[in-house]
């Protein structure tokens, strides 16, 4: 037998947990069966909270200072380095992530001159969506600003010029919503539980399709309507932006990753790319980049990778210990007493993430760079994890 892994670390308040000689930010946060059945039962009602809570984003300043050191670190070029420090933006933001990221990323691409958006309104939204976001190990506003940084790393410049400016909006904003509401337990559970949100959806993409019923029934609101530059009479446009956000969501779920893989490998082989002056090509090339963002972590320099692989494992066996709180099996990766969780991780970073970005290159031919560059840190990744005994 070879050397033993290093036994997975402990998270919660006050935790200094380590791996490899890194702090790992992430696992200060726990998820506890009380807090879990909380989040459960809080599902599908966090609309209510919204409108209980009234304004929430008093204390979150929007415009900032030029000259303060948040306003700085999301510049223009700022955003665009990969190796982007997520945590030092957290600790700066008070811990806002996501609404300073989307209004980075906003930036970088001139939406509020190109759109002339109403940006307290665009403002009040991000901060209503942000806070309609649990308080998850993973699933949480920092993995959303995450996603949302990868995504327009992984779209902008020729790829992302080629798209209208509403389509821009609307990348952004399913990105961010991607997750919102999350409760930190997976569709199956919810699924064998009889939920009332699995019940609404059939059983079908249950937790994707109300992430985007959020993020769409929020912009209902008129002090929150963040399509409002859209002309009066656009009714046909504001639904199609609409329905483009609800497809982008629901690429996310797992359960399609391989038809996705296996639609664009036919794509390949037969020697065509995604024509993006096509609007049903934009949305599959727009599915494929949030879908391929949100597992992109596997390629980001060791230090950051590390971060969300522990948090999402620890936020699975969170799930097994709620499931085995309640006398139920526990879900299959979700116990902590059977493995360390972390190998079959770096399997999944092989046969699942990777395979995306060697497709999107052969089918959006400018990402190639960035592509190449991800799948060589991922490559270096999994043999550090191989190393290391997983």
């Amino acid at each position: 037998a070879g050397t033993p892994t290093p036994p997975f670390p402990p998270n919660g308040p006050g935790t200094t947990a380590q791996f490899d000689s890194h702090d790992l930010l992430l696992m200060q946060e726990e998820c506890p069966p009380h807090k879990l059945e909380g989040h459960v039962s809080a599902l599908g009602k966090e609309l209510d909270a919204v409108a209980a809570a009234g304004s929430f984003d008093v204390d979150v300043v929007w415009p900032l200072p030029e000259d303060s050191p948040l306003q700085q670190i999301l510049t223009s070029e700022a955003v665009q380095q990969w190796d982007y420090d997520l945590f030092k933006l957290r600790d700066l933001s008070d811990n806002h992530p996501l609404v300073y990221m989307a209004h980075g990323i906003i930036n970088l691409f001139q939406l509020p001159e190109k759109l002339k958006l109403d940006m307290k309104v665009v403002h009040r939204y991000l901060c209503a969506l942000e806070r309609s976001y649990n308080k998850c190990i993973y699933h949480n506003p920092m993995h959303a600003a995450d996603v949302l940084h990868a995504t327009a790393y992984l779209l902008y410049g020729k790829t992302s010029d080629v798209f209208p400016p509403d389509e821009l909006l609307i990348i952004i904003l399913a990105t961010c919503g991607h997750d919102v509401g999350h409760p930190g337990i997976n569709n199956t559970y919810l699924i064998k539980q009889s939920h009332d949100v699995a019940n609404r959806y059939a059983n079908k993409s249950v937790l994707e399709n109300h992430h985007a019923s959020i993020s769409l029934e929020l912009m209902e609101r008129e002090d929150m309507d963040i399509l409002s530059f859209l002309p009066a009479d656009a009714r046909e446009r504001r639904e199609e932006l609409q329905d483009m956000l609800r497809q982008l969501v629901l690429g996310t779920d797992m359960s399609v990753h391989m038809k996705m893989v296996a639609d664009f490998q036919e794509m390949i082989t037969a020697g065509k790319t995604l024509d993006l002056t096509s609007r049903a090509d934009r949305i599959l090339a727009m599915q494929l980049v949030v879908h391929s963002a949100d597992l992109s972590n596997p390629g980001k320099p060791w230090s950051i990778h590390i971060q969300w692989t522990h948090a999402i494992v620890a936020e699975f066996f969170s799930q097994g210990d709620f499931e085995r709180s309640q006398g139920l099996d526990v879900s299959p990766m979700c116990d902590r007493t059977a493995n360390c969780g972390r190998s079959s991780q770096k399997n999944f970073f092989l046969n699942f993430c990777r395979p995306l970005f060697v497709i999107m290159p052969k089918v959006l031919p400018d990402t190639a760079e960035r592509c190449f560059h991800l799948v060589d840190q991922m490559d270096r990744n999994i043999a550090r994890w191989t190393s290391l005994g997983f």
